[in-house]
């Protein structure tokens, strides 16, 4: 797949044939980070990472760092040698674990961006804002990925102040109240 705008476009990244990676399509990426605008400054958590192209998107369009939280060992190893091929050790942090018990070692934090692309129809799409307040975790903005077919119901505190669909995929753009 290709990077498709900012100092990385047009760099192919290779895709690990995992059963659980489901790279974001090209269109609702570049969909995605239109609607976003620029992200000069940004600080950004990529949850579920898989192929990590959001990542690599943030980054290429500007983000001044992500971390990128996914549960299978191999992919994050195969995460980490695109971003040495890439040279983006400084800006790009990995880490490896279960989202829900890795979130309350970012406890307390505050980040520009949340995405989570969470395997599609688990239910875990409604629980990630309960486990970002668990953690103490804020932001200013939280997308969540999800397949259109779902309607997720959002926990007390959080709005969803847009949802976008894109044939299967719909994004969900959140906001908590107190943010």
């Amino acid at each position: 797949m290709r990077i498709t705008a900012g100092k990385l476009r047009g760099r192919n990244v290779v895709v690990p044939e995992f059963p659980d990676v489901r790279p974001t399509p090209a269109k609702v990426r570049q969909a995605l980070f239109n609607i976003l605008g620029p992200l000069e400054n940004v600080v950004m958590l990529d949850l579920f990472s898989g192929s990590g192209l959001m990542a690599l998107e943030a980054l290429s369009r500007g983000a001044t760092s992500v971390i990128s939280i996914d549960k299978n060992r191999h992919i994050v190893k195969h995460l980490q040698a695109i971003r040495s091929s890439l040279q983006l050790e400084s800006d790009w942090s990995l880490m490896c674990g279960d989202v829900q018990h890795i979130l309350p070692q970012l406890g307390n934090r505050r980040f520009s961006l949340i995405f989570a692309d969470p395997p599609y129809a688990a239910g875990i799409s409604q629980l990630l804002p309960t486990w970002l307040d668990a953690a103490g975790i804020s932001c200013a903005q939280l997308v969540i990925e999800e397949t259109s077919r779902i309607h997720p119901v959002w926990p007390a505190g959080w709005t969803a102040s847009q949802s976008r669909r894109y044939g299967e995929t719909c994004l969900h753009f959140l906001e908590a109240e107190s943010a």
